[in-house]
């Protein structure tokens, strides 16, 4: 039970990031300094998530975006570092290596149908999440 209104707290929580990130190009941080912490204590304390799970997928979300930033020179946005953090957290580690190859996925072939050389990444990220989610069940 807490399991499924954890994540359906977590895509609601997403859908409204994602239309953010689409509308202003900018999701406030404090968005995320509030979603860590409701996050973690649905996933670990109310949940049956293994804490150490939850920790390695968010290191492993922060760690690879943001070397990922700093190689692009700081291209990717510091929300969608954040934003990979947390999927990190509600996912573990490996559910987020698949939500972050599908959304890699998707930037691609939204790259080449657009001709666009920037696109917002969190609504790939938020659709990346759900559909791993899906495919692999609750």
């Amino acid at each position: 039970m807490i399991h499924t209104f954890s994540m359906a707290l977590f895509y609601a929580f997403s859908m409204v990031i994602a239309l953010a990130d689409i509308e202003d190009e900018e999701v406030p941080r404090v968005v995320f300094a509030a979603a860590f912490p409701v996050f973690f204590a649905l996933r670990v304390w109310w949940g049956s998530f293994p804490a150490w799970e939850a920790a390695a997928g968010l290191l492993a979300g922060l760690s690879v975006f943001l070397l990922a930033r700093l190689v692009s020179g700081g291209k990717l946005g510091l929300a969608d570092v954040w934003y990979s953090a947390l999927i990190g957290l509600v996912l573990g580690p490996r559910r987020w290596y698949g939500a972050i190859g599908l959304a890699c996925a998707g930037a691609i072939i939204l790259l080449l149908a657009t001709g666009r050389r920037r696109i917002p990444f969190i609504p790939l990220m938020a659709a990346g999440s759900f559909a791993i989610s899906i495919i692999q069940g609750w």
